[in-house]
């Protein structure tokens, strides 16, 4: 009797070691998957926002702003796509050098993404171009539309001469030219809408610039 209940307690004790192993390495793959997923999740991040301006890429924008567009035409509400563009760009590039534009692209983008919300997607759609879908009024699109502009005419830095110093002299600044274009007068097809916005921004840019124009 004392024999099998020794053998017993040495099997007992040899499970609660499995056990206790097997339960260290269940939280050593957890650990590993957790680390894995966090890794896997900033490889994700880096790919859909712009290394520059930290804003979405072009792809996923567009994937956000379908769904959105899909959401407004089901509950019957607006919403609107701004193209923004920053003024005689290529003249900042060429007289200050590209350090200086990256400056002045990175500063555009800060404020844009201060405009961010639910109701607000911002976008770096391509060198010194960018993309902003609203859900709201043709009011409210062309409210913050304006709002953008006006914000940019008081950007301003200190131009970045060679060697990465700032100057301490010459400043530049910037102005901005808007096309906007809604589902209320253009429906909820995103090609129409990229087409009206675009046409919209050629318009304000032939109009004089820095100024927001509606399709």
């Amino acid at each position: 009797m004392k024999n099998s209940r020794t053998s017993e307690q040495a099997s007992l004790e040899g499970i609660r070691q499995l056990l206790s192993h097997l339960h260290g390495e269940v939280t050593a793959l957890e650990e590993t998957y957790t680390q894995v997923l966090g890794v896997l999740q900033k490889l994700e991040g880096a790919a859909n926002h712009d290394d520059l301006t930290g804003l979405l890429r072009r792809r996923p924008f567009f994937k956000l702003w379908e769904a959105l567009l899909s959401e407004c035409q089901r509950l019957g509400e607006s919403c609107g796509l701004l193209m923004v563009d920053i003024d005689f760009f290529k003249k900042i590039n060429d007289t200050h050098g590209h350090p200086t534009g990256d400056e002045v692209i990175k500063r555009v983008a800060q404020l844009l993404k201060s405009f961010e919300s639910d109701r607000v997607l911002v976008s770096r759609y391509g060198g010194e171009e960018f993309a902003v879908a609203i859900r709201g009024t043709d009011a409210e699109i062309l409210g913050t539309a304006e709002m953008i502009r006006r914000n940019a005419e008081k950007l301003h830095g200190p131009v970045i001469e060679e060697g990465g110093k700032p100057s301490d002299v010459v400043q530049w600044r910037c102005t901005l030219s808007i096309g906007m274009a809604s589902s209320a007068r253009e429906g909820y097809e995103t090609a129409r809408l990229m087409k009206s916005a675009d046409e919209a921004l050629y318009a304000a840019k032939q109009s004089g610039r820095n100024q927001v124009k509606a399709a």
